[in-house]
Parts: C-alpha cells; sequence; structure tokens
C-alpha cells in the first residue's frame, strides 16, 4: 500500500490571468451567468475558448451564449493547504449551485472589492506543469478562518501535493465581444450630476 504525500510541492500561479463568465439562454425563457471553470492567458485564448463552447451549446439548439464578461485577475498571495484540508466532514459540502451563487452576488456588487481563489487542481509530473481553475469569488475582507471551512465543504479537485492554492485580486470585469475579440468599455457618456450644497 503507497502512502499519499501532502501539500510538498509549490505552485508557479500565473502573474496575470483572465476568467469567463458566459451569459447562456435556453428554452421557456431561462437566462443564467455561468462562471467557466479554466484560467485563460490571454484575451485571444478566452476568445478561442468561449468560441468552442459557444460551438458545443448550439449544436443542442435551444441553448446558446448570448453575451460574455472577461475578468482580468492578478496574484495578490498564496494561501496554505494542509493535509486536513481533505478530510471533509459527510454531508457537509457545497450546494450545486454555490459556485454560481456566488460569482452572481459578485457582480451585482463591485467586483473590485474580491479576491478570487484558484486551485491547483492537477500537476503533470512528465512535463512538470500546473494546470489550474478558478474556483470562487469572495470579499477581500474574507478571513483566513472562513477560507479554511470554505475549503473542507468543498469537493473540488485539487492536487494532493500542493503546498497552496492562489488568491487573486481582480483588477476589471467587462462585456466581451466574441466577433471582435475586443473587451467592451462601459457607456460613461452620462453626465455626472453635481451635488447642490
Amino acid at each position: 500500500m503507497t502512502t499519499v504525500k501532502y501539500c510538498y510541492r509549490e505552485p508557479d500561479f500565473p502573474k496575470d490571468s483572465f476568467l469567463a463568465l458566459v451569459f447562456i439562454s435556453g428554452g421557456d425563457n431561462l437566462k443564467f451567468l455561468y462562471p467557466m471553470m479554466p484560467l485563460y492567458p490571454s484575451l485571444s485564448v478566452l476568445r478561442i475558448e468561449i468560441e468552442n463552447f459557444k460551438k458545443k451549446l448550439d449544436k443542442k439548439k435551444e441553448i446558446t451564449v448570448y453575451g460574455v464578461i472577461a475578468i482580468k485577475i492578478k496574484f495578490a498571495r498564496n494561501y496554505p493547504l494542509r493535509k486536513e484540508h481533505w478530510a471533509n466532514p459527510q454531508g457537509e459540502l457545497f450546494e450545486k449551485d454555490y459556485r454560481m451563487t456566488k460569482f452572481r452576488n459578485m457582480m451585482a456588487d463591485l467586483p473590485q472589492l474580491y479576491s478570487v481563489l484558484v486551485l491547483p487542481n492537477d500537476y503533470d509530473t512528465k512535463i512538470k506543469k500546473w494546470s489550474y481553475i478558478n474556483w470562487i469569488p469572495l470579499l477581500m475582507t474574507t478571513d483566513d478562518k472562513k477560507i479554511d471551512e470554505l475549503i473542507k465543504m468543498s469537493d473540488q479537485p485539487v492536487d494532493k501535493s500542493a503546498k497552496s492554492m492562489g488568491i487573486y485580486t481582480i483588477e476589471f470585469a467587462k462585456g466581451f465581444d466574441l466577433k471582435t475579440g475586443k473587451i467592451v468599455e462601459p457607456n460613461d457618456s452620462k453626465p455626472l450630476k453635481e451635488s447642490d450644497c
């Protein structure tokens, strides 16, 4: 019987990355915001991946992507992982829609007030390369005790050899035009009203 070694390999988290949230519509006027799992190294890679995702959905006829939000994130710090993070108490896992709810709440608020937890989900020993997924956004004021609780309640796959996960700040969250591959700047054409003191 082989003994599993935990938390001995430090991931080399990318300094900057992009995330994508896609607006999906389906039959019966169903519309929802779906946070994609991967980290994208550039907007051009994000565009290719979302176009491929859209093509797969379009084959299902009634489901399609009708909008995209690109989120630029920047590495802030490591958060240490421990062996006990893999010992989940039975029956205390997240609900299925927990992650989607967290992203929806973030977008209803000011995204720059949030951090995104990024997980090292796999280490390929042959090519010595990590793969990462974005997990959930949390308010920047969330303390380490709460983060620990969330880790223990998650069944998200994480490479057991990882010494840490990454915490990223959000630089921006803006619309993304799949046709042009460009960020859609918000319309600031409305004049600001001066306060009358």
